[in-house]
């Protein structure tokens, strides 16, 4: 495995819940031309133990664990410098890389190796991953990918993956591509720091950017909230990405309308269950900030912020029963 084709880099932060699921699929996957490698940022759980006992089964595991959370930004790009591959990919603990998408994956960048970053066909699970039937495919912003192919058009790039541009686990960057960019470092605090990669390996003309149809990554969704402010990270931070990527060749106005859409979206929902469980992480006046000039949040979003809790407890549980879920609503890795 001098010169693998694929890294496949796992950063980890407190992933003791989902990590044994996502290692027990993609693990029995792994060929010759395929690193892995798992970067424990810090955890407190048992998860660095969980690890210990795969590498038992698979010496093939490249593990590394810092004794302090470094931040997920130091942990990502750590993963991208230390890859071996020619190309490289993160995938989250709670995603999962479906079965046979390794192969799917490796003989895709097998036949394109000037692509300069790929987009992976992605899927949805909620709460626990039990196989490709039980997925749902996200019915906004999210093309299904038919075939593989390549394109040099970031319109087209974009109507496959704007639902996922950012997201950890969804991409594939050239490792050459990335060792060019200046100072990455720069971009640590920025909670999108695999955004900007995807960016800068992509900001000339005629970069070719890849499409590999799937699913190759099902995408958990659980009942678990983020420990941030929403409006802070998925408005403010994300609104900087979107301007960066609108200065490197990316289309604003497509990259804008996807946008407001998404934070009036994700808005309501961490309205309603913040509310539900009786924190207050996303301040609604920041919320306000950022998305105050786009009309549909003052109808899709504003009258949310008048909702009481024990209703927005209510909606909640509704709504996971009609799923056929428990209200399991939680802070997900709190770190106080």
């Amino acid at each position: 495995m001098s010169n693998p084709i694929l890294t496949i880099a796992v950063p980890t932060y407190n992933g003791a819940k989902t990590i044994s699921r996502m290692l027990d699929i993609l693990l029995p996957q792994i060929t010759d031309d395929v690193e892995v490698i798992i970067s424990d940022n810090g955890s407190t759980d048992n998860t660095d133990e969980i690890i210990q006992n795969y590498r038992n089964l698979y010496p093939f595991i490249k593990y590394t664990r810092s004794e302090v959370n470094e931040g997920a930004d130091s942990n990502f790009l750590k993963c991208m410098l230390n890859a071996k591959g020619k190309f490289v990919m993160l995938i989250s603990d709670d995603d999962i890389v479906m079965e046979n998408a390794v192969k799917r994956i490796v003989d895709y960048l097998t036949m394109h190796p000037d692509i300069s970053m790929a987009y992976l066909d992605s899927v949805a699970f909620k709460d626990y991953y039990k196989g490709p039937e039980y997925c749902h495919r996200y019915k906004e912003y999210s093309q299904k990918i038919d075939r593989d192919k390549d394109t040099t058009d970031k319109k087209e790039f974009l109507r496959y993956s704007q639902r996922l541009f950012g997201f950890t686990s969804c991409h594939i960057w050239s490792t050459e591509r990335i060792h060019n960019i200046t100072n990455p470092e720069r971009f640590k605090g920025t909670y999108f720091m695999q955004a900007y990669i995807s960016i800068l390996c992509s900001n000339n003309p005629n970069d070719k950017l890849g499409l590999i149809a799937g699913p190759c990554i099902a995408v958990g969704e659980y009942g678990s909230l983020g420990n941030y402010n929403l409006a802070k990270v998925e408005g403010e931070y994300y609104q900087k990405m979107v301007e960066f990527a609108s200065e490197n060749d990316y289309p604003k106005k497509q990259m804008r309308k996807y946008y407001a859409w998404k934070i009036v979206f994700l808005g309501r929902m961490y309205i309603i269950r913040e509310r539900a469980i009786a924190v207050s992480m996303t301040r609604c006046k920041d919320l306000f900030k950022v998305t105050y000039q786009f009309p549909r949040a003052w109808i899709g979003l504003y009258p949310f912020f008048f909702i009481p809790g024990s209703l927005c407890k209510w909606i909640v549980c509704v709504i996971r029963k009609k799923q056929g879920r428990d209200f399991t609503s939680y802070v997900n890795r709190p770190t106080d």
